[in-house]
């Protein structure tokens, strides 16, 4: 019988296709991102100014590039290799890729950072952006007949608490599966809000502090692997 928590190998032929498919995915979601713009100011010359091209790249660089490799460490461990891929060229990541992929692992029995778990992860994600797809599309042939139901004064403070319930949820499912471990990142992250430090700083700290606080627990024998 398989075991359904076979450690993943260093490298094989399935981590090999992944990363030549992902890189390929990914470097065309850059040439097409980048593509817009560049046709725009080929075709129509509109430039924004030089100055303000590089203080918003800088800006926004200097929360993303540390945001991003915090959030790199923190993801990989549910969603795999593949899902990295997925999720970085999709989006939604924490609001949907990363549920599907924990539920996913979970209803399967199998374990994150697993063989097993890197394919049931794959599956569930790839079969989010397909639904989330056919629900955009849904949405925007309903948009123009529901517009003005959806911006009745009476559902509009219904609309400003979706994100919080969203990660109110997703936060609630994880604080479940280990208290113990939640203990350190909510205090945290309730010291941080209350102090107002930027997100860019807030979450590596977060991050960083919360992995030591669990090796902690586990050298202690208050957590198990």
């Amino acid at each position: 019988m398989t075991n359904l928590n076979t450690p993943l190998p260093v490298i094989d032929d399935f981590e090999r296709q992944v990363h030549r498919l992902g890189r390929a995915t990914i470097m065309a979601c850059i040439l097409l991102a980048f593509g817009v713009p560049l046709i725009i100011w080929l075709i129509f010359g509109i430039l924004p100014p030089t100055r303000g091209l590089v203080s918003g790249i800088v800006t926004v660089s200097s929360f993303m590039i540390p945001l991003s490799i915090a959030e790199i460490l923190s993801f990989y461990p549910i969603v795999g290799i593949s899902g990295l891929y997925i999720s970085y060229t999709t989006g939604n990541i924490s609001n949907l890729k990363v549920p599907c992929a924990a539920i996913a692992m979970e209803a399967a029995e199998v374990e994150p950072a697993s063989k097993e778990g890197n394919i049931i992860s794959t599956i569930a994600m790839a079969g989010s952006v397909i639904v989330c797809e056919l629900i955009l599309v849904l949405g925007v042939i309903l948009l123009v007949p529901l517009s003005g139901a959806l911006q009745n004064p009476v559902l509009k403070p219904a609309f400003e608490q979706i994100l919080p319930a969203l990660f109110g949820s997703l936060g609630a499912y994880f604080i479940l599966k280990g208290f113990k471990l939640a203990v350190i990142p909510l205090a945290l992250g309730i010291v941080f809000s209350i102090l107002k430090v930027n997100t860019a700083l807030a979450v590596p700290v977060c991050v960083l502090l919360s992995i030591l606080s669990a090796r902690l627990l586990y050298k202690k024998g208050w957590i198990t692997a």
